[in-house]
């Protein structure tokens, strides 16, 4: 099991079954917080969907396409993490994030961001590390810019959200600009 220990608080789990059910658990919870920016919230029916998501990211575990964690604050899980579409040829990863509501403001996605861009670029030899967020999420916007990212533009309804195009905002982190 892979663990990447950010704090004496935080540690970011690789996903397994054994998350299912918690997982299901804290989406379920803050369905009408997460609902506003992520999508399969919808269509989360019961644990089940975990489950199946879980046996999906172990396969993409499995080919290199992903990183896909938990993040655990004093032993409880809080929200995910991740580290997706990697492309090894061009050297390329994308974070994506969620946390509980009652978690948000306490540095938890910051710290665990920080600790997965670490691991990018040092474990995985990633050269370019980029985060997409809504054009309207004010609160995702500031974890690329807290680690510098650039900004690269409007990815223009790039995502869809409740039968809506929504746009994205795209940011950029490359190795030489890391700390």
């Amino acid at each position: 099991m892979m663990i990447i220990e950010i704090d004496k608080q935080i540690t970011l789990e690789l996903v397994t079954q054994k998350h299912a059910s918690e997982l299901y658990e804290l989406a379920n919870k803050n369905r009408s917080h997460l609902r506003e920016w992520i999508s399969w919230i919808d269509y989360m029916d019961g644990p089940e969907f975990f489950e199946k998501f879980i046996r999906n990211c172990r396969i993409k575990i499995k080919d290199g396409q992903e990183l896909p964690f938990v993040i655990l604050y004093n032993g409880k899980i809080v929200g995910r993490i991740g580290i997706y579409k990697l492309d090894y040829s061009n050297k390329i990863g994308e974070i994506g994030y969620w946390i509980s509501e009652e978690f948000q403001g306490k540095g938890i996605v910051s710290k665990s961001c920080g600790g997965l861009i670490e691991y990018g670029f040092n474990n995985l030899h990633l050269n370019r590390i980029e985060i997409k967020c809504g054009a309207q999420n004010i609160k995702s916007q500031q974890i690329p810019k807290k680690f510098n990212f650039q900004y690269e533009g409007i990815i223009r309804e790039g995502e869809l959200l409740r039968n809506k195009y929504n746009d994205l905002n795209l940011y950029s982190l490359l190795k030489k600009d890391w700390k």
